[in-house]
Order: structure tokens, then sequence, then C-alpha cells
């Protein structure tokens, strides 16, 4: 994050602590959150960071407390968009809907995480663009879509994650990608190397890197998963360790 978005999300924080009220950001990638964590004059600072749903990767900032500023409401709206004609569509992409969205001339710092499942999407965005969205996203790609405002708690935006159980030399990146993505070590530190491995959305080179408890692991074409540490040594010093792909 450069310094302009991180002095913002202070004077949010530093507002909120004058006036007793609650502040909202945009939504923030992982490496801007892990950045504004990393802050030393964010320590001590009462706020929360908050995506619409629990495990959800874009958040935006709450500055404030309940006991002064009573119950948050952050802005977050849900829509939902599927297909006119299921018959029809086309198999769509994040990229494709990101894309749809965008071209209305939306910021991408409105919009949160795009959920797609069984032919349909359903994406989170700030409240101040809830209804252009809902009016003004007709096609995605070459596919005629309806899109509505919907209510945040149905089971479809609930996280899918798959448990996986991998035997790796050590905690080291290029280690766990490799084991991951299913491919070799050296191939592992290719794919490092051509800037496809994001730890906590940020790109990584670093094939020493450690991974930590709760670290997202993304590796570009094979997924993102959380990292949940290690589960046992074996007899030969390697590691089983788990991870929870979002599936």
């Amino acid at each position: 994050m450069n310094d302009a978005p991180l002095r913002h999300l202070m004077d949010l924080l530093a507002r909120s602590e004058r006036t007793g009220q609650w502040y909202y950001s945009g939504f923030l990638s992982p490496a801007e959150q892990e950045d504004l964590l990393r802050c030393p004059e964010a320590a001590g600072a009462s706020f929360f960071l908050y995506g619409g749903y629990e495990g959800a990767e874009r958040k935006i900032l709450a500055a404030g407390n309940e006991e002064e500023a009573g119950r948050a409401e952050p802005p977050i709206r849900v829509i939902a968009v599927e297909p006119r004609s299921r018959k029809f569509a086309e198999e769509l992409s994040h990229r494709d809907y990101l894309g749809a969205i965008l071209g209305l001339g939306i910021e991408r710092s409105l919009i949160g995480d795009i959920l797609i499942r069984d032919g349909q999407a359903w994406f989170f965005c700030l409240e101040s663009a809830a209804d252009m969205l809902a009016s003004g996203l007709e096609q995605v790609r070459r596919t005629a879509v309806k899109a509505k405002i919907v209510p945040p708690d149905i089971p479809e935006l609930q996280p899918r994650y798959v448990p996986l159980r991998l035997n790796v030399a050590s905690e080291r990146l290029d280690a766990v990608t490799a084991a991951f993505a299913g491919v070799s070590r050296g191939q592992a530190g290719a794919l490092l190397a051509a800037e496809k491995v994001f730890v906590n959305g940020r790109v990584t080179t670093d094939k020493g890197a450690r991974l930590k408890e709760g670290d997202i692991l993304t590796v570009r074409g094979v997924g993102k998963a959380v990292y949940d540490g290690i589960e046992q040594e074996t007899k030969k010093r390697r590691l089983w360790v788990c991870l929870r792909k979002l599936a």
C-alpha cells in the first residue's frame, strides 16, 4: 500500500476516536489489510475488518467501538447475478464478472469478494454502488444476466472448504507450494519466480519464506487455501501440514 491510502485509513481511525462515531473505508485487498495491521499508528486503535461474510478476502475497515458509537452497521450489500437463460449462458469466471462491473464505471474499492457457484454469482459492494449495480449489470461477456440486491444471510454465501493434508519437507513456501500444486520443488520455484504465488494477497518470490497459521496461499491456476499449520512430524523429519482449499 502506498502512503496515501494508509494515511486515509489512519485519518478514519483518528476521526472515530475524536468523534465517537463509526467510519468506514472502501474494500481493502489482503495486502492492504496486512499493511494496516502492521502500521504502528494503528496499534491500540478501535476497529475491525469485515467483508460481508465469514472468510472474506477483501474487507472494509470499520473504525470505532460499540461502547461509544453503538452497534456497527457496515455499509455492505450483496448483489446476486444469474443468467437470463441458463441454456445459452457461458461459463463465466471471476475476471468476467469483475470486468463487467468495472465496465459500468464502478471503482474497484467499491467491490468486495465475488463468489461463483452453480452458474450464478454473488458479489459484495458498498451500499453507495448497490442500486447502480442491480439496475445496470445486464451483460457479462456475451451472456445476458439479471442482478438484484439480496439479503446477506443465505447458504450460498458461506465459504466451502476442502481439507488438505500434505506431506512436505518443511514449511518453506516452495515446499508447500509444490505439494499444493502437485508439482516438483523446482517447478514450484519457477511459479514463484513467475510471480504466480501469493501469500495474503501479496506476490511472494522468496522460496524460503515460511508460512504461518492463518496465511492465505494462492497459486494462480491452482487455487486458494488457508494454511492451518503442522499436524505432525514423521520419523524421517518430514511434516504433515493441513490446509483448507476454497472450493
